[in-house]
């Protein structure tokens, strides 16, 4: 933020804080708004540059200043809030607010520019499992190739050692496979169908923590639920039809609707419980939900998948 901005106690007139910002125009960072505090540096309302000069001079400044529903941040709050709150309201400043309501500053139009550039480049990347510092300013071609590999293994090792034990768990079902062949050829779409709707759950969810948009976490999880069995319901009733169309075999059509209506339902689990742990553990849900999750979300399909199979063939 900055300080370098105009503010006026409300007992000044129109005319009085013309004069000041012909007066001291240089002293400026930016002039976009004029902010109204007392003398106590208490935030009162804030006037566009645009109202100024349409005022009538020798209006009270405050009588003519937004003094409701005034948009401002904390000094602790993320720089991504500030940014969201400028394009949400259409403002070219954000300002910061401290304890007891006091005016510290403001956020510029060119800050908040530069804030939404950094932190969708490291959304980006985060969303890839990088998360090193210098990993999101650097390269691939300036990055020495120990520093990529290092940033890179551990998520892909966990996924590894996450193939491994879905393997098993497909192993340990060895014998409805084998009285059901065709269970095999559907195990890669119930794994897609669960990991694509627990991603999709997994974005909204960690763009609403960013902005704020999550206030009550059993109203958000039951929507989301609603939602996501909607579409369990319907993929998995498709899948039915279809596969008793194709394969006229009533009881593998009922293992694989069913199962699939499962493992998207598991979906609630990975993509908005998993990344809501880690926010509520103060730490950034974009770094581990999406390899986590995914591998979470392989286990669960699997093990819906064949216990299904299991209990009706």
């Amino acid at each position: 933020m900055t300080t370098k901005v105009p503010t006026a106690l409300p007992e000044s007139t129109v005319s009085d804080v013309r004069a000041m910002l012909t007066k001291d125009i240089l002293l400026f960072n930016t002039i976009n708004y004029v902010y109204i505090v007392d003398a106590q540096k208490k935030f009162l309302g804030v006037l566009s540059i645009k109202d100024l000069y349409r005022a009538d001079p020798v209006s009270p400044v405050l009588n003519v200043s937004k003094t409701t529903s005034l948009i401002s941040v904390r000094p602790e709050s993320h720089q991504e809030r500030a940014a969201y709150l400028a394009i949400k309201h259409n403002i070219k400043a954000v300002p910061v607010v401290g304890k007891e309501h006091l005016f510290l500053g403001s956020i510029t139009s060119d800050t908040i520019l530069s804030i939404l550039h950094k932190e969708t480049h490291e959304d980006i990347l985060r969303r890839a499992g990088i998360r090193h510092p210098q990993a999101l300013t650097a390269n691939i071609l300036e990055t020495p190739l120990l520093t990529s590999f290092r940033h890179r293994v551990p998520w892909l090792f966990l996924g590894l050692l996450g193939g491994l034990l879905a393997a098993k768990i497909v192993g340990s079902f060895e014998g409805v496979l084998r009285e059901h062949v065709i269970l095999a050829a559907f195990i890669p779409l119930m794994v897609y169908m669960s990991d694509a709707v627990g991603t999709q759950t997994e974005a909204w969810v960690i763009r609403d923590l960013a902005i704020g948009h999550i206030t009550s976490f059993r109203k958000y999880l039951l929507r989301h639920f609603l939602v996501t069995m909607a579409i369990a319901c319907s993929f998995g009733i498709s899948l039915f039809l279809l596969s008793l169309a194709l394969y006229q075999d009533m009881r593998i059509s009922m293992v694989l609707g069913l199962a699939l209506i499962a493992a998207i339902t598991t979906s609630v689990i990975t993509g908005l419980i998993v990344p809501y742990i880690f926010s509520r553990l103060k730490l950034d849900p974009a770094d581990p939900s999406g390899p986590l999750g995914t591998i979470l979300q392989d286990i669960l399909s699997i093990v819906a998948y064949f216990v299904i199979a299991t209990l009706l063939l």
